[in-house]
């Protein structure tokens, strides 16, 4: 049997935070510093990341070895593409442009097997370490493990978010600020008063419903650690590779040419023979 990590709902059912990290490149390793630096989740970004399914399945491979739970974002609402995500072995996913009840329930139903939805059963599959031992035990647990989490981006999402946080097996609302800052013609400003108050919206919503609040970026939070606290969220999503990568480069280039300027400016004849 495959042996699985569930470090955000252990982390959850301890009164503790999870932190995750975003990987937007196919690369496993990638993965593998995330898990070996101490993170307890990995978000693969399938939507804005260059990856196909088979690249996914890499790295929730890479997840499994180094310990962290695997949350997909899926590029949209299709039910085959979860499935097969799920049946790689993700620990969860995370869909986009989530606005309605009927899609969260569609995209719930996608998850879970039936009874609770319509995801395809197969006893031979990498989720069950290949070959099925206890199908009536192993389902059963899948959509019991099974996270599910929304993207309200969407000025329609933000209205409707309380019906949406109360759909039966959502895990958890995530806030996608920049959508809606974009949506509202505020130019990706995602401090914006508007943006601000739909946040607290959503926040709100989430937290009646007795489900998750997942930051999105730890960074981008209205009011900075204590606005998170004070959110509540216990999914925490801290850093990314592609950005975290380019922040790096940014400094290193900064930070050289600065020291070389402090000793003084480039000769004319350095260089020459």
């Amino acid at each position: 049997m495959r042996i699985t990590t569930r470090n955000i709902r252990s982390k959850i059912e301890a009164g503790q935070r999870a932190y995750g990290s975003t990987v937007q490149f196919p690369y496993p390793e990638i993965v593998e510093i995330v898990g070996y630096t101490g993170f307890d989740y990995v978000w693969i970004d399938a939507e804005h990341g260059t990856m196909d399914l088979s690249q996914i399945a890499e790295l929730i491979r890479a997840a499994d070895a180094s310990r962290v739970d695997s949350i997909v974002r899926v590029p949209d609402h299709d039910a085959s593409f979860i499935g097969r995500v799920l049946d790689a072995g993700a620990t969860g996913i995370m869909v986009p442009h989530v606005d309605s009840v009927a899609v969260a329930e569609k995209v719930v139903a996608a998850a879970k097997f039936s009874p609770l939805g319509t995801r395809g059963a197969c006893p031979s599959v990498r989720w069950l370490g290949h070959l099925s031992e206890d199908w009536n035990a192993e389902y059963r647990r899948a959509d019991q493990d099974t996270l599910v989490f929304a993207l309200i981006e969407d000025v329609a999402g933000v209205e409707n978010a309380e019906r949406i946080a109360e759909v039966q097996g959502l895990d958890g609302l995530v806030f996608g600020p920049f959508d809606l800052a974009m949506a509202l013609g505020h130019d990706g400003e995602i401090h914006h008063p508007e943006v601000v108050a739909m946040h607290d919206r959503v926040v709100g919503a989430a937290n009646a419903a007795g489900i998750e609040y997942v930051s999105a970026s730890a960074a981008w939070e209205p009011g900075g650690s204590q606005g998170l606290i004070d959110s509540g969220s216990r999914v925490v999503n801290v850093t990314g590779d592609r950005g975290l990568l380019a922040f790096a480069h940014r400094q290193a280039l900064a930070a050289i040419q600065q020291e070389l300027s402090d000793v003084g400016s480039v000769s004319a004849s350095a260089g020459a023979n």
